[in-house]
């Protein structure tokens, strides 16, 4: 099983197909419910339940899952259920988002409209435009405010989104609008923005091209697009090599060593974790493996029973040649949309003394977790550690602090600037002058 799983599946499963109000048998509702009472009540890696009486929430909330008439009727007590832990990782997805005999919903996902954009102020940001995509090709740039979707305004959609989880509202609303700019291949849709800083509004029909991504599926999960993005920066004499990658998984894990390996002639790496929401916890030790000498352990999960080390082992061959680790300056840059697997690694890595954090505090939702199937057809994400780094502290809510804290700002954005990525250079140049 799976154990360490992503922050974004709540937020890719609200795009699921409308329901069908199926009729809930008592019995078959009853049974669902309880296996997800009886499956965090035996799993949950706190005993107290993060301050929670676990045992009176059943005892208020099983009747209205007898009385539930339908499976959505069901699912609304079972949410309810889950968002009374406040914390990261307890999640219901629901069948229907799975179901997919056809590739209809893969393909449904598999489109983009090409850029990207930041909560800030109760506006959405454009913080990146893919080159060569719907919005470049029409002049959307960084520093526009995405404003309205098919002339639905965002201010207006976001008052609808569920709040009933631990996220901070800039995570949460970043998790919810990302799944509107994706769709299926050759879809339009209508994006309004805000270019200037009077309010000057432009509506542009964008046609969703294919992603350019690796598609990545596991058992119970809708499927994964994932994409990375290597390149080498020069900056006053220096080159850097900076990798931007959108989860941790095994899909795009040699085309991440292979940048990596790449960079061993760089005179530092930048690794880029803005917008990665997490992945599997095993692949965070082998990216670490790139920048040790030695095995040393990034942080522990820790569950009721038992804890286990995150170790990481040196890579110092490549092609069954010895190539040596990296032990120049790392820099991690980071924000809100940070989270899960990728929150582990740096948390460890900040802990360690390895790498030094730039950008904003990251998601706080860093729980190892696993899926369990329910009786209905539908699975249960549940988080059965927490993750301690070597200093013994936790990120699950507070997130990964950042060393320098470099805010957003529109007017950088406007001007094309990456501040935090200009940040993380001029602290190399300084750490190299040394």
């Amino acid at each position: 099983m799976l154990r360490l799983l992503l922050l974004a599946f709540a937020f890719i499963l609200t795009q699921a197909p409308a329901l069908t109000q199926e009729p809930q048998r008592a019995e078959a509702g009853l049974a669902t419910f309880d296996a997800v009472w009886s499956t965090i009540n035996r799993k949950h890696f706190d005993r107290d339940f993060n301050g929670v009486d676990w045992r009176a929430v059943k005892k208020e909330m099983r009747p209205r899952a007898e009385a539930a008439e339908t499976r959505d009727d069901l699912r609304v007590v079972i949410k309810e259920m889950l968002a009374r832990l406040q914390q990261s990782h307890f999640l219901l997805i629901e069948k229907e988002a799975l179901e997919d005999p056809d590739g209809t919903n893969t393909a449904n996902r598999a489109g983009t409209a090409g850029f990207d954009f930041r909560w800030r102020e109760g506006q959405a940001w454009v913080t990146y435009v893919e080159a060569g995509g719907p919005a470049a090709l029409a002049g959307v740039r960084p520093g526009w405010i995405f404003d309205a979707i098919d002339e639905v305004k965002l201010d207006e959609m976001v008052k609808a989104f569920p709040t009933g989880n631990s996220l901070r509202e800039s995570t949460r609303v970043h998790k919810e609008l990302i799944q509107r700019i994706h769709g299926a291949v050759e879809s339009k849709t209508k994006f309004t923005f805000l270019t200037d800083t009077i309010g000057t509004s432009l509506s542009l029909d964008l046609i969703r091209i294919k992603q350019s991504a690796t598609v990545f599926e596991l058992p119970g999960l809708p499927p994964f697009f994932l994409t990375i993005r290597s390149r080498r920066v020069e900056f006053e004499g220096l080159t850097l090599g900076v990798v931007h990658f959108s989860n941790w998984f095994e899909g795009i894990a040699d085309q991440l060593d292979e940048a990596l390996f790449s960079m061993r002639d760089c005179d530092a790496i930048i690794i880029d974790l803005r917008g990665n929401s997490g992945g599997a916890g095993a692949m965070a030790r082998t990216v670490g493996g790139h920048f040790f000498n030695e095995s040393v352990s990034l942080g522990t999960q820790v569950q009721r029973r038992r804890e286990q080390e995150y170790t990481v082992v040196p890579r110092n061959f490549h092609d069954s040649k010895r190539v040596g680790v990296f032990l120049g300056p790392l820099a991690i840059l980071a924000d809100e949309t940070t989270g899960s697997c990728s929150e582990i690694f740096a948390g460890g890595m900040q802990a360690l003394g390895r790498a030094r954090i730039f950008g904003e505090r990251s998601a706080g939702a860093a729980l190892p977790a696993m899926l369990t199937k329910l009786p209905n057809g539908d699975y249960l994400l549940h988080a059965i550690a927490d993750f301690l780094t070597a200093h013994g502290e936790s990120m699950e809510g507070d997130g990964v602090q950042p060393d320098q804290v470099v805010p957003l700002l529109r007017e950088d954005l406007q001007l094309g600037k990456d501040a935090v990525l200009d940040a993380a250079a001029s602290w190399v140049k300084t750490e190299l002058a040394r």
